[in-house]
Protein backbone atom coordinates (compact mmCIF):
# COMPACT_ATOMS: atom_id res chain seq x y z
CA UNK A 1 0.00 0.00 0.00
CA UNK A 2 1.36 3.43 -0.89
CA UNK A 3 2.65 5.48 2.02
CA UNK A 4 0.49 8.44 1.04
CA UNK A 5 -2.64 6.29 1.27
CA UNK A 6 -1.76 4.94 4.70
CA UNK A 7 -0.84 8.39 6.00
CA UNK A 8 -4.07 9.81 4.59
CA UNK A 9 -6.10 7.18 6.45
CA UNK A 10 -4.22 7.85 9.69
CA UNK A 11 -4.44 11.62 9.30
CA UNK A 12 -8.19 11.35 8.88
CA UNK A 13 -8.74 8.89 11.72
CA UNK A 14 -6.77 11.01 14.19
CA UNK A 15 -7.74 14.42 12.72
CA UNK A 16 -4.06 15.36 12.54
CA UNK A 17 -4.62 18.53 10.52
CA UNK A 18 -6.91 19.95 13.23
CA UNK A 19 -4.61 19.41 16.22
CA UNK A 20 -3.25 22.51 17.92
CA UNK A 21 -0.96 23.08 20.92
CA UNK A 22 0.28 19.54 21.40
CA UNK A 23 3.80 20.87 21.87
CA UNK A 24 6.76 18.50 22.16
CA UNK A 25 9.45 21.16 21.85
CA UNK A 26 10.33 21.25 25.60
CA UNK A 27 10.76 17.47 25.67
CA UNK A 28 12.89 17.48 22.52
CA UNK A 29 15.07 20.27 23.90
CA UNK A 30 15.51 18.35 27.16
CA UNK A 31 16.57 15.02 25.66
CA UNK A 32 18.38 15.93 22.45
CA UNK A 33 21.70 17.54 23.26
CA UNK A 34 22.18 18.09 19.53
CA UNK A 35 19.04 18.66 17.41
CA UNK A 36 20.06 16.17 14.72
CA UNK A 37 16.45 14.99 14.52
CA UNK A 38 15.72 18.06 12.38
CA UNK A 39 17.81 16.51 9.60
CA UNK A 40 15.38 13.60 9.31
CA UNK A 41 11.83 14.66 10.17
CA UNK A 42 9.23 15.66 7.62
CA UNK A 43 8.77 19.34 6.71
CA UNK A 44 6.01 20.74 8.91
CA UNK A 45 6.39 18.11 11.63
CA UNK A 46 8.04 20.60 13.97
CA UNK A 47 5.13 22.73 15.12
CA UNK A 48 2.45 20.11 14.47
CA UNK A 49 4.25 17.46 16.57
CA UNK A 50 1.93 14.71 15.32
CA UNK A 51 1.58 12.65 12.17
CA UNK A 52 4.28 11.40 9.80
CA UNK A 53 7.57 12.18 11.52
CA UNK A 54 9.97 10.23 9.29
CA UNK A 55 9.19 9.28 5.69
CA UNK A 56 9.93 5.85 4.32
CA UNK A 57 10.42 5.80 0.56
CA UNK A 58 8.21 3.49 -1.47
CA UNK A 59 5.26 1.38 -0.41
CA UNK A 60 4.33 0.29 3.10
CA UNK A 61 4.80 -3.47 3.28
CA UNK A 62 3.85 -3.93 6.92
CA UNK A 63 3.19 -2.03 10.16
CA UNK A 64 4.69 -2.36 13.62
CA UNK A 65 3.02 -0.73 16.61
CA UNK A 66 4.73 -0.12 19.93
CA UNK A 67 4.18 1.71 23.21
CA UNK A 68 7.49 3.60 23.28
CA UNK A 69 9.68 3.94 20.19
CA UNK A 70 13.27 3.02 20.95
CA UNK A 71 16.56 2.25 19.27
CA UNK A 72 15.92 -1.42 20.02
CA UNK A 73 12.57 -1.42 18.23
CA UNK A 74 13.91 0.52 15.25
CA UNK A 75 16.81 -1.93 14.91
CA UNK A 76 14.34 -4.81 14.62
CA UNK A 77 12.20 -3.35 11.82
CA UNK A 78 12.15 -5.05 8.45
CA UNK A 79 12.58 -2.87 5.35
CA UNK A 80 9.36 -1.23 4.21
CA UNK A 81 7.83 -1.12 7.71
CA UNK A 82 5.77 1.77 9.03
CA UNK A 83 6.33 2.22 12.76
CA UNK A 84 3.29 3.54 14.65
CA UNK A 85 3.41 4.85 18.23
CA UNK A 86 1.76 7.37 20.51
CA UNK A 87 5.03 9.07 21.46
CA UNK A 88 8.05 10.31 19.49
CA UNK A 89 10.40 9.48 22.40
CA UNK A 90 11.16 6.46 24.58
CA UNK A 91 9.48 7.13 27.93
CA UNK A 92 11.63 4.64 29.81
CA UNK A 93 10.99 4.89 33.55
CA UNK A 94 14.69 4.50 34.29
CA UNK A 95 16.42 6.92 33.93
CA UNK A 96 13.79 9.00 32.11
CA UNK A 97 12.88 10.15 28.62
CA UNK A 98 15.29 8.87 25.95
CA UNK A 99 15.72 10.13 22.37
CA UNK A 100 16.09 8.10 19.21
CA UNK A 101 19.74 8.03 18.23
CA UNK A 102 21.04 9.50 14.98
CA UNK A 103 21.77 5.91 13.94
CA UNK A 104 18.08 5.04 14.34
CA UNK A 105 17.03 7.93 12.12
CA UNK A 106 19.64 6.86 9.55
CA UNK A 107 18.40 3.28 9.75
CA UNK A 108 14.79 4.32 9.17
CA UNK A 109 15.81 6.21 6.04
CA UNK A 110 18.14 3.52 4.69
CA UNK A 111 15.57 0.73 5.08
CA UNK A 112 12.63 2.75 3.74
CA UNK A 113 10.86 2.64 7.10
CA UNK A 114 8.46 5.40 8.10
CA UNK A 115 7.50 6.58 11.57
CA UNK A 116 4.05 7.95 12.37
CA UNK A 117 2.90 8.93 15.84
CA UNK A 118 -0.26 10.44 17.32
CA UNK A 119 -0.14 11.78 20.87
CA UNK A 120 -3.06 14.00 21.93
CA UNK A 121 -5.15 12.75 18.98
CA UNK A 122 -4.79 9.24 20.37
CA UNK A 123 -5.19 10.20 24.04
CA UNK A 124 -8.42 12.05 23.17
CA UNK A 125 -9.74 9.62 20.55
CA UNK A 126 -13.36 8.46 20.94
CA UNK A 127 -12.48 4.83 20.12
CA UNK A 128 -8.85 4.04 20.91
CA UNK A 129 -7.82 6.42 23.70
CA UNK A 130 -5.92 4.48 26.37
CA UNK A 131 -8.05 5.87 29.21
CA UNK A 132 -11.28 4.87 27.45
CA UNK A 133 -10.03 1.38 26.56
CA UNK A 134 -8.81 0.80 30.12
CA UNK A 135 -12.01 2.13 31.71
CA UNK A 136 -14.18 -0.04 29.48
CA UNK A 137 -11.84 -2.99 29.90
CA UNK A 138 -12.30 -3.09 33.68
CA UNK A 139 -16.06 -2.56 33.49
CA UNK A 140 -16.50 1.03 34.62
CA UNK A 141 -20.02 2.31 33.99
CA UNK A 142 -21.56 5.66 32.99
CA UNK A 143 -18.31 6.87 31.46
CA UNK A 144 -17.58 10.59 31.22
CA UNK A 145 -14.68 11.98 29.18
CA UNK A 146 -12.85 15.15 30.23
CA UNK A 147 -9.53 17.01 30.39
CA UNK A 148 -8.44 17.81 26.82
CA UNK A 149 -4.66 18.05 26.37
CA UNK A 150 -4.69 19.80 22.98
CA UNK A 151 -6.88 22.24 21.09
CA UNK A 152 -8.68 21.89 17.79
CA UNK A 153 -10.13 18.42 18.34
CA UNK A 154 -12.91 17.18 20.61
CA UNK A 155 -12.61 14.82 23.54
CA UNK A 156 -10.53 14.44 26.67
CA UNK A 157 -7.60 12.38 27.89
CA UNK A 158 -9.24 11.20 31.14
CA UNK A 159 -12.31 9.05 31.78
CA UNK A 160 -14.37 8.74 34.96
CA UNK A 161 -16.98 6.14 35.75
CA UNK A 162 -18.53 4.03 38.48
CA UNK A 163 -17.35 0.69 39.84
CA UNK A 164 -18.91 -1.75 42.27
CA UNK A 165 -15.56 -3.42 42.96
CA UNK A 166 -13.30 -3.15 45.94
CA UNK A 167 -9.94 -1.46 45.46
CA UNK A 168 -8.22 -4.83 45.25
CA UNK A 169 -10.97 -6.11 42.95
CA UNK A 170 -10.41 -3.16 40.64
CA UNK A 171 -6.65 -3.74 40.68
CA UNK A 172 -7.25 -7.38 39.77
CA UNK A 173 -9.54 -6.33 36.92
CA UNK A 174 -6.68 -4.20 35.56
CA UNK A 175 -4.28 -7.14 35.90
CA UNK A 176 -6.61 -9.36 33.89
CA UNK A 177 -7.24 -6.69 31.23
CA UNK A 178 -3.62 -5.56 30.81
CA UNK A 179 -1.99 -8.98 31.06
CA UNK A 180 0.46 -10.70 33.41
CA UNK A 181 3.53 -8.66 32.37
CA UNK A 182 1.99 -5.47 33.76
CA UNK A 183 2.47 -4.73 37.45
CA UNK A 184 -0.64 -3.24 39.10
CA UNK A 185 -0.43 -1.94 42.66
CA UNK A 186 -2.87 -0.33 45.05
CA UNK A 187 -0.73 2.55 46.31
CA UNK A 188 -3.06 4.05 48.94
CA UNK A 189 -6.16 2.63 50.64
CA UNK A 190 -8.25 5.33 52.35
CA UNK A 191 -11.30 3.08 51.83
CA UNK A 192 -12.08 -0.47 50.75
CA UNK A 193 -14.43 0.24 47.83
CA UNK A 194 -13.32 1.75 44.53
CA UNK A 195 -16.48 3.82 44.07
CA UNK A 196 -16.16 6.55 41.45
CA UNK A 197 -13.01 5.85 39.45
CA UNK A 198 -10.97 8.22 37.30
CA UNK A 199 -8.62 6.72 34.71
CA UNK A 200 -5.76 8.86 33.37
CA UNK A 201 -3.74 6.38 31.36
CA UNK A 202 0.00 6.78 30.93
CA UNK A 203 1.76 9.57 32.78
CA UNK A 204 -1.34 10.98 34.44
CA UNK A 205 0.09 11.57 37.92
CA UNK A 206 -0.72 15.26 37.68
CA UNK A 207 -2.37 17.38 40.36
CA UNK A 208 -4.34 19.37 37.78
CA UNK A 209 -5.90 16.25 36.25
CA UNK A 210 -6.55 14.88 39.74
CA UNK A 211 -8.30 18.13 40.74
CA UNK A 212 -10.49 17.95 37.64
CA UNK A 213 -11.30 14.36 38.61
CA UNK A 214 -12.14 15.29 42.22
CA UNK A 215 -14.55 17.91 40.90
CA UNK A 216 -16.32 15.03 39.14
CA UNK A 217 -16.57 12.96 42.33
CA UNK A 218 -13.39 10.87 41.99
CA UNK A 219 -12.75 8.47 44.89
CA UNK A 220 -10.15 6.27 43.18
CA UNK A 221 -7.58 7.42 40.63
CA UNK A 222 -5.78 5.02 38.29
CA UNK A 223 -2.73 6.08 36.30
CA UNK A 224 0.63 4.81 35.11
CA UNK A 225 3.13 6.82 37.13
CA UNK A 226 1.71 7.24 40.61
CA UNK A 227 4.90 5.39 41.52
CA UNK A 228 7.91 6.15 39.32
CA UNK A 229 11.66 5.58 39.19
CA UNK A 230 12.19 8.39 36.70
CA UNK A 231 15.26 10.41 37.70
CA UNK A 232 14.12 13.64 36.06
CA UNK A 233 13.64 16.24 38.80
CA UNK A 234 10.53 17.90 37.37
CA UNK A 235 8.82 14.51 36.99
CA UNK A 236 9.52 13.66 40.62
CA UNK A 237 8.23 17.04 41.77
CA UNK A 238 5.09 16.70 39.69
CA UNK A 239 4.36 13.27 41.16
CA UNK A 240 5.06 14.54 44.69
CA UNK A 241 2.46 17.31 44.37
CA UNK A 242 0.01 14.83 42.87
CA UNK A 243 0.48 12.38 45.76
CA UNK A 244 0.06 15.17 48.32
CA UNK A 245 -3.27 16.23 46.80
CA UNK A 246 -4.50 12.62 46.72
CA UNK A 247 -3.63 12.20 50.40
CA UNK A 248 -5.29 15.48 51.38
CA UNK A 249 -8.52 14.53 49.60
CA UNK A 250 -8.59 10.82 50.56
CA UNK A 251 -8.42 9.64 46.96
CA UNK A 252 -7.21 6.05 46.61
CA UNK A 253 -4.40 5.54 44.07
CA UNK A 254 -3.76 2.57 41.79
CA UNK A 255 -0.69 2.37 39.57
CA UNK A 256 -0.85 0.23 36.41
CA UNK A 257 2.38 1.42 34.73
CA UNK A 258 2.77 3.98 31.95
CA UNK A 259 3.68 1.19 29.53
CA UNK A 260 0.85 -1.03 30.71
CA UNK A 261 -1.96 1.48 30.36
CA UNK A 262 -0.81 2.61 26.91
CA UNK A 263 -0.51 -0.90 25.50
CA UNK A 264 -4.24 -1.41 24.69
CA UNK A 265 -4.39 1.28 21.94
CA UNK A 266 -1.37 -0.24 20.21
CA UNK A 267 -3.10 -3.63 20.17
CA UNK A 268 -6.27 -2.01 18.81
CA UNK A 269 -4.28 -0.29 16.08
CA UNK A 270 -2.96 -3.65 14.92
CA UNK A 271 -6.57 -4.60 14.17
CA UNK A 272 -7.11 -1.21 12.50
CA UNK A 273 -4.17 -1.74 10.13
CA UNK A 274 -5.26 -5.31 9.40
CA UNK A 275 -8.68 -4.00 8.36
CA UNK A 276 -6.82 -1.60 6.07
CA UNK A 277 -5.26 -4.61 4.40
CA UNK A 278 -1.75 -4.33 5.88
CA UNK A 279 0.13 -7.00 7.82
CA UNK A 280 0.59 -5.62 11.31
CA UNK A 281 1.98 -6.65 14.68
CA UNK A 282 2.51 -5.18 18.12
CA UNK A 283 6.10 -5.36 19.34
CA UNK A 284 6.47 -5.37 23.13
CA UNK A 285 9.52 -3.75 24.63
CA UNK A 286 8.98 -4.72 28.24
CA UNK A 287 7.10 -2.92 30.99
CA UNK A 288 8.45 0.56 31.69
Amino acid sequence: MRLEEVVGELDGYFRIAEVENDDWSPAFEAVYGEPYWRDYVEPGYEGKWNGLMVRGEGDVERVTTCVFPSDTIVAGLEPGTLLFSEHPLDFADEPGFLPLSRESFESLKQRSCGFFHAHAPLDMHPEVSPSRLCAAGVGLEALEEYYPIADGIPGGAAIIGDSGLSLEGLAEAFRVFLGPEIKVHVITRPRQEAGRVAVAAGGGADAEILQASIERGCETYVTGNAATNCRIDWVQEKVRLFRELAEETDVALIDAMHYGMEKPPQLEMVSWFLRLGLPAEFVPDGPK
